[in-house]
């Protein structure tokens, strides 16, 4: 006589809670929650809390190999999650003999599942903290049709392709089988909300990356996005409403109307309280714990009415993302909990959508065929409606193929809408592991596609002014001023003004905004910013920290334009990681053809009078510069030049002769037109010093030399003798046996007070400096300037350190024409013997 089968209760459990007449809930096995020890018999494993430990851990593990193991392909860290999430699902590692029932057993499916949607509940919000609605309603009449030109055609392919698969399934078998009337409204929708979906914050980093946040793309591409994002969640919304038409018309209404309701509630009620809290917060109030505490928690409360109403709770987290402003108050709630979210919790999320993805449920080739072959035409179609768009508004044909492109990049909102879908039954098994790999696949196929239009259509630029010194003195002064902060912004003005602007000498001067990007998204929206300057003190606490950065900055620049004669001014952004933002900073020289590129040292004055660091990550970002640079590169060591008053500027130049050297007596030359300087040019000879390389190289170096100081004093001379120049221009000529000697004669100098000292990188006289050289700690700034810069120099002086151009070998060419131009740094000290001329001082 066979044994009865011995049920499994929680099989019963979890049967009875996923069908769809369940009427009440039994909670087995109340105390195994947390183990007595493995010392008395306990398996982990058999209880929720170690368990759930082992999964978080195992997922977090997993994410993190296997984006580690795609680095070398620059792929976004989503496709990472979705792998991760697909080996430890039914498809790879639960294929393995009971991998499954050990790590993911039914019984513990819905307390992971709760914690990965609470994750993506604060997830969303973040995602709505960082879209501000005044950005996307400025983003411009080009970005709109970008917009509606990337979404439309993919939705209609989405809801013809949904309603062709539920009559080919009416015609394959028989009315029982086919899904119920909702399917032939929702499956459709959710269909075409999958294809035209773009993920903002994937789309940030991917353009972030590929060094295109400056360029028209980048800044179409984000604005689009933007706007989709936005109409994307709403329409997630009218999605979800729609599958309560089963119940009937009046519970789809009712959904709909709570979903109106509760964004009412968010912008009527909620962002006013948030506003005035951020005009505190922007006064100097400090925002408290508990004030924090109340916006997290508004968080839970919003998804729990939304979840409450019909919609889902990551559209309420969502509409309240959308409330807070993103200045201070939205900036620290973000950085408390986008950490841990998206490198904990977020995880668990893919890992759930990775377990819900089996190859085994694609039983249709037909179907399954059907599905790529939409998918892959929504993409084609978003590319081929973004290169119409941009040869509408008269764009290149690469740049409307590299938006489309970028356009295609897939995320979250994309898993948000299939889980959706399967979780109300919308969706087969079999469509959701369909659209799971290719929206995977699509938004992997994105960077190497657009590294192929991108490349070739860059351009290979040449142009001839790189330094400096130029046989035309009075053609115009093309400079690249970079700032991380607004406080570099003074000083570099002072420097620029030094530099002698006028009609006859017309200086054009591009600010860029060196932004780090740490993977948050929130940084890349400042791009949009074009608000005019008398709305923007009124809007000032609705906008990010960074956003105001730069617009401080935008206005400075603004404002010296207007004031000073024979300056055009203008402001752009670059956001990177400071290990590759050398690549803006050369590929921003390239693009205006400059002359000179001026970057902030990475040392600030402090309160005492020395110099504290600011960011360390600076320096390495300055040696690249100057490693890579296509023209001239001046370092500015800044001890309040910005402070300087307008009256006037004391100057002295040191020269020692060689490349760097000429330019700083290059610009001297520019300087002798200012009425407001007083400039000393001071030149050293080495007493009995031997030259270690051939007489030809000597004979070269010095007619060089002399050439460059002869022009500098018949400028000044003409200058002077037509009643125009400085307050004072003065040319010294000193003789020095060592180092010491030499320090003795700048300190002289450094006395008559100085505000600012100009000198080169490398000198000429490297037996003169060859000491020095071994004590220093800022090699960027060569021997002498790292002397007038350190502490023991005591001096209150700024200091710019200059590198000029050095135009690649032969060996080098290939360098110029792709990675970047080397800027001299390494290149041997080119010792020489200086026969003096007997020249005159002015004064």
């Amino acid at each position: 006589m066979a044994m009865p089968a011995v049920s499994d209760p929680l099989a019963e459990l979890w049967n009875h809670t996923m069908s769809a007449g369940k009427s009440d809930l039994y909670c087995l096995y109340p105390t195994k929650i947390t183990m007595g020890g493995i010392w008395t018999g306990d398996s982990p494993l058999d209880f929720a809390l170690p368990l759930l430990l082992f999964q978080i851990l195992l997922i977090t593990s997993t994410t993190r190999a296997a984006a580690l193991l795609l680095a070398p392909l620059r792929l976004p860290r989503y496709i990472a999650e979705i792998l991760a999430g697909f080996v430890l699902g039914p498809s790879v590692l639960g294929r393995l003999p009971h991998f499954t029932d050990l790590a993911f057993p039914v019984r513990s499916l819905f307390l992971l599942e709760s914690m990965s949607l609470l994750g993506l509940v604060y997830y969303t919000f973040t995602i709505g903290v960082e879209i501000e609605l005044h950005t996307v309603l400025r983003a411009g009449v080009r970005s709109f049709w970008f917009a509606a030109a990337s979404a439309l055609p993919p939705f209609l392919v989405g809801v013809a392709t949904g309603y062709v698969a539920l009559g080919g399934a009416s015609a394959s078998s028989d009315a029982g089988a086919r899904h119920q009337v909702l399917n032939s409204l929702s499956f459709p929708v959710f269909l075409g909300a999958t294809f035209c979906s773009t993920a903002f914050s994937v789309l940030a980093r991917n353009i972030a990356q590929l060094k295109l946040a400056g360029t028209d793309v980048g800044q179409l591409s984000i604005s689009a996005s933007l706007i989709n994002d936005t109409f994307a969640w709403a329409g997630l919304t009218v999605a979800t409403a729609l599958a309560h038409v089963r119940y009937g018309m009046v519970p789809c209404l009712w959904t709909l109307a709570s979903g109106v309701l509760l964004v009412g509630v968010s912008c009527l009620v909620v962002r006013p309280m948030l506003v005035r809290l951020a005009r505190r917060a922007a006064e100097g109030e400090v925002v408290t714990e508990a004030q924090e505490c109340w916006v997290l928690v508004g968080v839970m409360v919003a998804a729990l009415v939304a979840d409450a109403g019909g919609t889902h709770a990551i559209f309420g987290a969502f509409v309240f993302g959308l409330a807070v402003p993103n200045g201070p108050v939205g900036v620290a709630i973000v950085e408390k909990v986008e950490d841990f979210v998206v490198g904990t919790l977020l995880p668990l999320f893919f890992a759930m959508s990775g377990l819900r993805t089996d190859t085994a449920k694609i039983t249709s080739a037909s179907g399954a065929a059907l599905l790529v072959v939409a998918a892959l035409a929504a993409a084609v179609l978003k590319v081929a409606a973004a290169v119409s768009v941009a040869g509408a508004f008269g764009m290149p044909l690469h740049d409307g193929t590299s938006i489309g492109l970028l356009l295609n990049t897939k995320g979250i909102i994309e898993l948000v809408i299939l889980n959706i879908g399967k979780n109300k039954k919308i969706m087969s098994d079999q469509s959701f592991t369909v659209l799971v790999f290719m929206s995977a696949l699509i938004t992997a196929l994105v960077t190497p596609l657009l590294a192929l239009v991108v490349k070739p259509a860059r351009r290979l630029v040449f142009y001839k002014r790189r330094t400096v010194a130029w046989p035309h003195p009075d053609a115009e002064f093309r400079v690249l001023a970079c700032a991380h902060l607004p406080r570099d912004v003074p000083a570099l003005l002072t420097l620029l003004d030094v530099a002698s602007p006028s009609e006859r000498s017309p200086v054009a001067v591009q600010a860029l905004h060196l932004i780090e990007f740490a993977g948050r998204s929130s940084a890349l929206l400042l791009i949009n910013a074009s608000a005019p300057s008398s709305s923007f003190e009124h809007s000032a606490h609705g906008r990010s920290q960074v956003e105001l950065q730069y617009k401080h900055i935008a206005h400075a620049f603004m404002a010296y334009e207007e004031n000073v004669v024979g300056v055009a001014a203008r402001t752009l952004a670059a956001v990177s990681p400071y290990a590759s933002m050398h690549d803006d900073v050369t590929s921003a020289a390239e693009d205006q053809h400059s002359a000179l590129i001026l970057l902030p040292f990475h040392k600030h004055r402090s309160v005492d009078g020395g110099l504290e660091t600011f960011n360390p990550a600076i320096q390495p970002l300055n040696q690249s510069v100057q490693r890579f640079a296509p023209c001239t590169v001046g370092i500015l060591v800044d001890r309040g030049l910005g402070g300087v008053p307008g009256a006037g500027c004391r100057v002295a130049a040191l020269f020692f002769g060689g490349r760097d050297d000429r330019e700083v007596v290059s610009l001297a030359t520019r300087m002798v037109h200012n009425r407001a300087i007083d400039l000393t040019v001071l030149r050293f000879v080495q007493k009995g010093g031997s030259f270690a390389g051939s007489e030809f190289d000597a004979l070269k170096e010095r007619k060089a030399d002399d050439g460059c100081l002869r022009e500098f004093l018949d400028r000044a001379n003409g200058v002077s003798a037509a009643g125009g120049g400085g307050a004072g221009v003065e040319y010294r000529e000193r003789g020095v046996f060592n180092a010491s000697e030499m320090v003795a004669q700048v300190r002289e100098v450094e006395a008559l007070g100085k505000d600012l000292f100009v000198v080169g990188k490398l000198p000429g006289l490297p037996a003169l400096t060859a000491g020095m050289a071994e004590w220093s700690e800022c090699p960027e700034l060569g021997p002498v300037g790292d002397l007038l810069s350190s502490k023991d120099f005591q001096t209150a002086a700024s200091v710019l350190v200059v590198q000029s151009y050095v135009r690649p070998s032969a060996g080098t060419m290939s360098a110029e024409l792709g990675d970047g131009v080397p800027g001299g740094m390494g290149r041997p000290p080119r010792p020489e013997q200086i026969r003096r001329n007997s020249i005159g001082t002015y004064g």
